[in-house]
């Protein structure tokens, strides 16, 4: 190659360069201005971004970073005055604008004629982050509400982060109380999870809970997610925490445990628990319902039928003991029914007349109950009500039934 052609290249290289910067340049001068359109600022500037020689200078960044945390000033300012404006557009705004600022903090050195090395940007970056540091919040908020997920997690990681970033030094903000920054965690957490990322949600929660949030709804969220993730172990876990705590409002807590205890045969275990909260709370519907699924567990169906009527008598209302009752009747006549095959036809008609379809009539009415108390989870007490009204041979019960 002749050396006329390198130099021709090296010129196209440096105009390049040289445009990037001018460029950079341009869009300061326009912040200093008071440029009417900050989003497009935002825009105009991201091909320096990815320039070899402009990604590299501190003045780049900085002027990228301060654009967009002016965006979202401009924004809340609309937002202030009853404006509506795009959270979701606000939200990214500041993310961006700290993360070009913080990738401008390194880049930031200038050696004088003294050969002494000073910073131009540095001042100006960390005091505008300081001074947003409640606006990372806000705009976490505006994210959310916008059903921007990974914004909202974005924005309450930095603020729950800042005052431990040592770039600020001296000038960052002071920690907030532990019970503020577990709430954020949490709430980051909750982003997560509607960011189907469930094992980034679970480790925030777990984080929460360290930090000292400890209320029902990360019990009752992460148990969901643990189950999700089919972590029994966690689910257990988890429930025997929150027992001590919220076990007297909610039975579930209790009812995971029964179910840890049975998945490893401790059913003594499991019993004793259960007759100390029946103790404690003898008209519990939801704790006979567990007992009932106890004695279950242990093929005592009598006993489990027992304690299912015991939670339908004092609680008609509870739709999982009526469903739980109607299906063992039902399936206490299937098992006499299965029983009698050696019987004559007519011991056998006697048989259905004064056993079987007793227990289907009395299942049906609890089945009926289940229904409809919890129609949009009444499909297992409809498959069970056609089978019993196939068996009444009650045709009209029937079709209502299947048109269900």
């Amino acid at each position: 190659m002749k050396k006329s052609s390198i130099l021709g290249l090296c010129l196209i290289a440096g105009v390049s360069a040289s445009a990037q910067m001018s460029l950079v340049k341009d869009v300061e001068h326009s912040l200093k201005g008071g440029s009417d359109d900050l989003a497009a600022a935002l825009v105009n500037i991201q091909p320096a971004l990815t320039n070899d020689e402009s990604k590299g200078e501190a003045q780049t960044w900085f002027v990228a970073g301060k654009a967009g945390f002016e965006l979202y000033d401009n924004l809340y300012a609309k937002k202030s005055i009853g404006q509506n404006v795009d959270g979701k557009q606000a939200g990214d705004a500041i993310v961006k604008g700290y993360e070009y600022m913080m990738t401008a903090l390194p880049l930031d050195t200038i050696v004088d004629a003294k050969g002494k090395t000073k910073t131009k940007y540095s001042k100006d970056i960390v005091k505008t982050i300081a001074g947003h540091y409640n606006d990372f919040s806000t705009a976490a908020v505006l994210c959310w509400e916008a059903k921007d997920y990974p914004g909202a997690y974005k924005a309450w990681g930095i603020w729950v982060d800042l005052p431990n970033n040592k770039s600020l030094g001296k000038n960052a903000p002071a920690a907030p109380a532990d019970s503020v920054v577990s709430e954020m965690v949490y709430n980051m957490a909750l982003a997560a999870w509607q960011m189907d990322s469930i094992p980034l949600a679970l480790e925030k929660m777990k984080r929460a809970k360290s930090m000292g949030y400890k209320k029902k709804n990360l019990y009752d969220y992460a148990i969901s997610l643990a189950a999700q993730s089919k972590n029994n172990a966690l689910v257990y876990e988890l429930a025997e925490e929150a027992y001590p705590l919220y076990g007297k409002e909610d039975p579930k807590f209790l009812q995971l445990m029964i179910n840890s205890r049975i998945e490893n045969e401790k059913y003594d275990e499991a019993k004793q628990m259960l007759e100390n909260a029946i103790s404690a709370d003898p008209n519990n519907a939801q704790l006979y319902n567990i007992m009932g699924i106890l004695y279950e567990a242990q093929k005592d169906n009598d006993n489990a039928i027992a304690n299912y009527r015991k939670a339908t008598e004092l609680d008609a209302k509870f739709a999982q003991s009526q469903y739980n009752l109607g299906r063992k009747l039902c399936e206490k006549a299937y098992a006499i029914s299965d029983g009698a095959s050696n019987l004559s036809q007519a011991d056998y008609n006697k048989l259905v007349e004064t056993e079987i379809n007793p227990l289907f009539r009395e299942a049906a009415e609890h089945l009926e109950a289940a229904y409809s108390i919890d129609p949009d989870n009444g499909s297992d007490a409809l498959r069970y009500l056609r089978n019993v009204y196939y068996n009444l041979h009650d045709e009209e019960n029937l079709k209502r039934v299947e048109s269900l």
